[in-house]
């Protein structure tokens, strides 16, 4: 058994094939989902649209839409 922290909120875990823990997976696939909803009905949206409409971060923006 292998332990490591949460790439997100460094919570200790059971190493997996995730980075993250549950409930940061959970939210990173929830955030995903609004910014591609988001950006489906605005196709010209930028960064900070984003920002204004999803309630997101800045930070969480930049991270999501680089992947």
């Amino acid at each position: 058994m292998v332990l490591s922290n949460c790439s997100s909120c460094g919570k200790l875990q059971i190493q997996h094939a995730e980075i993250l823990c549950v409930e940061c997976l959970k939210q990173f696939i929830e955030d995903t989902h609004t910014v591609k909803n988001f950006l489906n009905q605005h196709p010209q949206a930028n960064v900070m649209d984003l920002v204004h409409h999803t309630g997101l971060s800045y930070k969480k923006v930049k991270e999501l839409v680089n992947r």
